[in-house]
């Protein structure tokens, strides 16, 4: 069973979505450039390529443009035709999302929501949450720096939550699990500068982090590789050509 990443989906279905068809979109993501053109049947015919039935699919954020659970009825109907075990985390256009109880019940049965919480697949305990605006991002203000410090709280306990199913649920030989994150935000500002999230990401031994919410000509100033003694990657969906990334 393989382990796989992509985020930044965007889907707007105005009608359900039939394999074979141009997807009927209310909002069409290629006004935003060439990469994104067709991306919904590209998005899907990748998946049908190469992910199985019972792999495990991490989506962190920004899965719909829906504003309220009404809206996102055929997005929800499309991830049902995907195959794989979709665990999705919040991203800041997700306003569907607003209890995760009501949430979840909108979503159909190979979908798994995670809010600051945790899921272990194939022997790494995986960390989900939102992030936000990093210190010394143009975008960080007063009201961004309140949000920044909830983020870092809501990973902390996405964290020690990873850390208690990893107890709970001991791997075979006493090995130990792989810690990984899933965030939306980039971890760090545009100058890749260290910070308070960095530092608990240390802190708790994450070897790998994942992450969207770049795209276009800002994905060229990701933060990729090995950096502190951790791995990044950026996984947006334009960004990865709308194909799942596997990581495990």
């Amino acid at each position: 069973m393989a382990v796989w990443v992509i985020s930044d989906f965007h889907l707007s279905l105005a009608s359900p979505y039939q394999p074979g068809q141009a997807a009927d979109l209310y909002k069409p993501m290629s006004v935003f450039g060439g990469d994104w053109a067709h991306h919904a049947e590209r998005l899907y015919e990748n998946f049908i390529a190469a992910v199985a039935d019972d792999d495990t699919v991490f989506v962190p954020g920004d899965l719909s443009w829906a504003m309220n659970l009404a809206e996102i009825t055929h997005d929800a109907a499309y991830l049902a035709l995907l195959p794989g075990r979709l665990v999705i985390s919040k991203g800041n256009h997700d306003f569907w999302w607003d209890t995760k109880t009501k949430a979840l019940q909108a979503m159909p049965p190979n979908v798994t929501l995670l809010q600051n919480q945790a899921y272990l697949a194939e022997g790494m305990a995986v960390a989900a949450a939102r992030g936000w605006y990093c210190p010394g991002s143009a975008d960080f203000d007063t009201e961004a720096a309140k949000i920044y410090r909830r983020e870092l709280i809501r990973l902390d306990l996405a964290l020690k939550d990873a850390e208690k199913k990893a107890a709970a649920n001991p791997l075979p030989d006493g090995a130990q699990y792989e810690k990984v994150v899933m965030l939306h935000f980039p971890p760090v500002n545009d100058k890749r500068d260290y910070n308070e999230l960095i530092e608990l990401l240390r802190q708790h031994k994450v070897s790998r982090c994942f992450y969207g919410h770049l795209h276009g000509v800002k994905s060229d100033f990701a933060l990729q590789g090995q950096h502190w003694g951790i791995e990044f990657q950026l996984i947006s969906s334009d960004y990865l050509a709308h194909k799942p990334l596997r990581i495990k």
